[in-house]
């Protein structure tokens, strides 16, 4: 935790730190400035030297300022969606070996399919007539479709998470249903926590802005490890009397990951600033590229993930394998 958050921070602290060094350069500058020169207006206590040291200093130091808040809402940004990660990775344990739908029984999700660039993987064996087919080392992950029931379930806990480090004010996005009543939740629980909010009708109209924000701006990917020690996932032939897994279910103890990535809203000044203005002799501008602008807001893209194992039973549909 502690080491995503000085990465996340670390474009930041290098622009204060350019601040500083600017500051430094512009003082020590070339031409009709210098240092003894500095020195006496420093010393002179006249009040037209303390004004214009006044309207030189203010601009650099509300900068310097906005940028200290803004690397403290940022690491406060980046813990958030490690919880938010380890939020949806808790629900995806709770829901997917629940039954939901009539097509997403216990553990079983909308769909899935094998991730062909995941590393160091090893795919079963499917050939009975092979002398190795049976229980092996290694496995398999599979990532989860967008879409479904569960999904969905998943996807909202990563929202709720990030919410409180969304933005309040109204940027026109609308509101899922579902986000909807989220947001009655939270306002009726605000409300019996601090009754004299009642009447603040601008309450209950963060909470939405909040909650569409967080819906607008919070991805996250589902994925899970099948061991080569279970009845393999990928459809094949045993013989005409043996059950096999559904065709969208999962092991009852894979290893299930979420990766959450989030949109941050940054503060106007030091994002324009940052988007815009920082860049390498060759052109090419590190902390830029991952700002961007959309709706009127600034933002930079945070990640992380968490990974859990399911907490299903076994397989409903009872399977039997002849090398399993």
């Amino acid at each position: 935790m502690t080491r995503a958050v000085l990465l996340a921070c670390l474009p930041w602290f290098a622009c204060l730190i350019g601040l500083g060094l600017a500051a430094c350069a512009l003082v020590w500058a070339g031409g009709s400035v210098s240092p003894a020169r500095v020195r006496r207006l420093h010393a002179d206590q006249r009040g037209s030297a303390q004004s214009l040291s006044f309207v030189l200093a203010l601009p650099v130091f509300i900068m310097v300022l906005m940028l200290i808040v803004q690397v403290s809402q940022l690491m406060i940004g980046t813990i958030v969606v490690h919880y938010a990660a380890f939020a949806a990775a808790r629900s995806a344990v709770v829901w997917i070996p629940a039954r939901l739908t009539m097509s997403e029984r216990e553990n079983c999700i909308s769909w899935y399919h094998p991730d062909p660039m995941a590393p160091e993987q090893r795919p079963p064996l499917l050939d009975p007539d092979s002398p190795d087919f049976g229980p092996s080392e290694g496995g398999m992950y599979f990532v989860v479709e967008a879409g479904g029931a569960k999904y969905e379930q998943i996807h909202r806990a990563a929202v709720l998470a990030c919410a409180p480090i969304c933005p309040s004010r109204n940027l026109g996005l609308s509101l899922p249903p579902a986000a909807g009543r989220a947001a009655d939740v939270l306002e009726s629980a605000a409300n019996a926590l601090a009754p004299g909010l009642r009447n603040d009708s601008a309450i209950g109209r963060r909470f939405r802005n909040k909650l569409a924000y967080a819906a607008r701006h919070t991805q996250l990917e589902i994925r899970f490890f099948h061991s080569n020690a279970e009845p393999p996932l990928i459809p094949h032939y045993v013989g005409p009397d043996l059950d096999q897994f559904q065709f969208n279910e999962l092991g009852w103890r894979d290893q299930i990951t979420v990766t959450v990535w989030h949109d941050l809203a940054l503060l106007p000044g030091p994002g324009r600033m940052l988007a815009r203005v920082l860049r390498r002799p060759d052109g090419t501008d590190p902390v830029s590229e991952r700002i961007a602008e959309t709706e009127g807001v600034y933002t930079t893209r945070l990640s992380a993930t968490a990974t859990l194992s399911n907490e299903g039973d076994q397989s409903v549909v009872p399977y039997v394998h002849m090398a399993y």
